[in-house]
């Protein structure tokens, strides 16, 4: 298999409950991936490599090599990305309320850190907090602010367990085989740990109305999940969900702005004013799912 599948493929295995009969619903309408298509800020929307659906689990992916994918994502490098980080800050430190009733304190591993903005509200949290993340550009920002993020993907020699947290926001949709990543996530965590994922809910709304025009249908993102398969997948890594929210974001206004225009056509698409950069919009179009999860207590 290169970067695609072939366009004679009709089905592929699905990597999140092995069923062989994933059937493709979108042709794909990408070049094959590049560093720079893998940007988070990327706002290609609508632009994906060749979809497939499992009719056991409703997962939805674009088969690739995890390799492949690693090998791109550390090659990449977003500065709009750092642009956006007092917005993602604030992002960061609600995400991580959800985790109060839990744990308060202890050792804290971000899995797909950036450039560490999480590590950072984290640690202001008063977490014991370090990142891993692929980008070699990414953790050199983080490394500049002073937080330990380390360049890789799991499992890595510098990254021991046990943690009592793990937290793998905006993360999951991004790799080839999640399942994987869940079971190298538990492994990190002692009986008892608890962790948080964040990832789009292709069920929701906003994601049936738009199609394949939702602004999460993009290159970068090779897998999708629903509340259902999602509860599926923690379970098959032995893990088990507490709770469920559907968490809002925080965005600059111009980069709202920019993105709204990406749907009109480009006739009638207009610059972001400068003023709106001066101004943080919260918005929550319900369209993504936050699990609270645990390892569970080992049985006495």
């Amino acid at each position: 298999m290169g970067d695609f599948p072939k366009i004679e493929d009709s089905t592929a295995t699905c990597p999140l409950c092995g069923g062989g009969d994933g059937v493709r619903i979108h042709p794909g309408n990408a070049a094959p991936p590049s560093p720079e298509g893998l940007r988070i800020t990327d706002a290609h929307y609508g632009t994906v490599g060749p979809l497939f659906r499992c009719p056991a689990c409703d997962f939805r992916f674009t088969p690739m090599k995890g390799s492949r994918l690693d090998d791109l994502y550390a090659e990449m490098e977003d500065p709009e990305y750092e642009r956006t980080r007092p917005q993602r800050l604030l992002q960061a430190a609600k995400t991580l309320e959800t985790l109060r009733p839990w744990k308060t304190s202890g050792r804290l591993l971000d899995i797909g850190a950036g450039s560490g903005i999480l590590v950072e509200a984290a640690v202001q949290a008063g977490y014991q907090a370090e990142g891993i993340d692929p980008s070699a550009w990414l953790c050199q920002q983080a490394a500049r602010r002073g937080w330990r993020v380390h360049a890789g993907v799991l499992p890595h020699p510098e990254v021991v367990g046990p943690f009592d947290v793990v937290v793998l926001m905006d993360v999951l949709e991004h790799v080839a085989d999640p399942l994987a990543l869940l079971d190298q996530a538990a492994a990190l965590l002692p009986p008892g740990g608890v962790g948080l994922i964040l990832t789009p809910d292709v069920r929701s709304l906003a994601a049936r109305l738009l199609g394949f025009r939702w602004w999460h249908y993009r290159l970068a993102h090779v897998g999708y999940f629903s509340r259902a398969n999602l509860a599926l997948a923690l379970g098959r890594a032995g893990l088990e969900p507490l709770l469920w929210r559907r968490p809002g974001w925080y965005f600059p206004a111009d980069y709202l702005f920019k993105r709204v225009m990406g749907y009109l056509p480009p006739p009638i698409r207009q610059e972001s004013p400068a003023l709106l950069r001066r101004f943080t919009v919260p918005l929550n179009l319900g369209d993504s799912l936050l699990c609270l999860f645990r390892k569970p207590p080992a049985r006495a």
